[in-house]
């Protein structure tokens, strides 16, 4: 009889977690969508709110660092350098999302476009679900070089 209960109880609860994994799903798409979508100057603070407080920017530089940004470092760079651009894009190809319970990871190449000029690289999110929603917990991202 308990067995059954447990049964009942668990088979009662699946629409629900399946609904709400249908909308976390969707949240979680238009995050990252939003990732790119939001990337401009006059979108910029909407932007920052995809954020965790305490995210990690990651990408290694030209001399061979490592160099680690937080939230105001990595956003302070974007807010500086955007305005001083004409045309500036960004776009994902490949995507890839791979989901947890309430944690997800995206990896994607991407195409920066700088004043008509494309370079490509590799991408990778780390997101995790809590009561505001996705938020991006950490990025690594790497240019690609010439050879590759």
């Amino acid at each position: 009889m308990k067995r059954l209960a447990i049964f009942l109880f668990l088979f009662a609860a699946l629409p629900v977690a399946a609904q709400n994994s249908a909308e976390s799903k969707a949240a979680l798409e238009k995050t990252v969508r939003d990732y790119i979508g939001l990337y401009r100057t006059e979108t910029l603070a909407e932007w920052k709110k995809l954020f965790h407080p305490q995210v990690m920017v990651v990408f290694p530089s030209e001399k061979g660092s490592v160099v680690v940004r937080n939230l105001e470092q990595f956003y302070g760079a974007q807010a500086s350098y955007l305005p001083k651009r004409k045309f500036v894009s960004e776009r994902l190809e490949n995507v890839r999302i791979d989901e947890g319970r309430r944690i997800a990871r995206v990896t994607a190449d991407f195409v920066f476009v700088d004043e008509n000029v494309e370079s490509r690289g590799k991408l990778g999110l780390h997101l995790v679900e809590g009561s505001e929603g996705w938020k991006i917990v950490g990025i690594i991202f790497s240019y690609d070089t010439e050879e590759e």
